[in-house]
């Protein structure tokens, strides 16, 4: 048998580079996992300001949230040492509305009652061709009483109508009974409403100091409630407080890292196809460039881009946002991802408008720019990206 020689050159070249490309990829992973990362809390810290600054505009999206904490600690002891009183004032108010709504139901049955009495006494008083008083003295309770006692000591009334006017004499008596009631019920309502007076005071002195504590976070303090909920929930998610802490940021600064972010993202999205679809191998410097050129052009684009807005603002004569608190973070990312991916083009495309500006005639008459010519692993590639994504073999 022939013995096994010792492994050859191309063998071990193979094997080196097996292990290069995969050292690369790992590098790839952690890279993506660490800007992915630092996007999500970024984007969080970024959104919670644009929502705030849709809330409360006068914020422009900055929320202490230590201060925050801190006075909602007061609160919540102001809210604990007026806590008898504010049980108190409800059931206060409680009683008040229960005591109106009897009172109403009552009075609207006495009303009905007393017209009642009144149809029934006329009818009496005409049978008897007896002239009976002002329509206004008929609705007061002694008045029919005095009506109905006339009546009662009347001779010549049928039986009927005395079986009638015996009715009516009860009714009156309870008529009169409800109105003591009734009147019963006012006084007491009355202590109700002078308690309510008493206890509401003190209530009012610790709203007061309330809103003054809340209108110290958010001027707006009516939309105080939502954004403490909205506060304490990125500060309840995020990990080891980093998000809370890049929301108190301004929100320029915040954007920017948010386009350089998305701007990283974007390069290791051309990255991963490349290393997946590439003959040539990903080395780990076009890494570490790819990143720093992809952020590059994605704040280049982000400066570009918020510049032309404010040149058609001007131009225009409208009123543009003057801060970053009111840019949508889904629009700053997209415009930092599609950057990082294509950010040879992005390059290009500001050369050619920078070009275009300083020669006469624009961008039109500036020298048309030729390719060069391709390499051998692009020959047969179409697309944005030759090393890989939607177009690659």
């Amino acid at each position: 048998m022939r013995e096994a020689g010792p492994p050859r050159a191309d063998q071990k070249g193979m094997a080196a580079m097996t292990f290069y490309k995969f050292a690369v990829g790992v590098v790839l992973a952690l890279a993506m996992i660490a800007v992915l990362g630092l996007s999500a809390l970024v984007f969080s810290s970024r959104d919670f300001q644009f929502g705030v600054a849709q809330i409360a505009p006068s914020t422009n999206g900055l929320v202490d949230i230590n201060h925050l904490v801190e006075v909602d600690a007061q609160i919540q002891q102001l809210e604990a040492e007026t806590s008898a009183p504010r049980g108190e004032l409800i059931e206060i108010e409680q009683g008040i509305a229960a005591i109106d709504n009897t009172v109403t139901s009552a009075e609207a049955e006495a009303n009905q009652t007393r017209s009642e009495i009144v149809g029934q006494i006329a009818e009496i008083e005409s049978r008897a061709n007896i002239a009976g008083p002002s329509a206004a003295a008929d609705l007061d309770t002694s008045a029919l009483n005095t009506r109905i006692q006339s009546l009662a000591g009347r001779p010549g009334l049928t039986p009927a109508d005395q079986q009638v006017v015996a009715n009516l004499n009860t009714q009156v008596r309870q008529l009169a009974t409800t109105e003591e009631g009734l009147d019963g019920q006012s006084a007491e309502r009355g202590a109700l409403v002078a308690r309510q007076r008493l206890i509401g005071g003190q209530v009012a002195e610790s709203n007061r100091r309330i809103f003054a504590l809340q209108q110290s976070v958010v001027p707006e303090y009516e939309h105080y409630a939502r954004v403490r909920g909205e506060a304490f929930a990125l500060r309840t998610l995020s990990p080891l407080g980093v998000s809370a802490f890049f929301a108190q940021g301004h929100p320029a600064l915040l954007s920017t890292m948010l386009v350089l972010l998305m701007g990283a993202l974007g390069a290791l999205l051309y990255l991963f196809p490349a290393y997946l679809n590439r003959a040539a191998p990903v080395t780990m410097a076009e890494i570490v460039v790819r990143l720093i050129f992809g952020m590059c052009a994605a704040l280049a684009f982000y400066v570009l881009a918020n510049a032309t807005i404010a040149g058609f603002s001007i131009a225009s004569s409208v009123q543009q946002a003057g801060t970053s608190g009111t840019l949508n973070p889904f629009t700053v990312s997209l415009i930092g991802i599609v950057a990082g991916v294509l950010a040879e083009d992005i390059a290009k495309w500001i050369q050619d408008r920078g070009r275009g500006i300083f020669q006469q005639g624009g961008a039109a008459a500036s020298p048309v720019a030729t390719a060069p010519p391709p390499t051998p692993e692009d020959v047969g590639f179409s697309g944005v990206n030759p090393h890989g994504g939607p177009n690659a073999p």
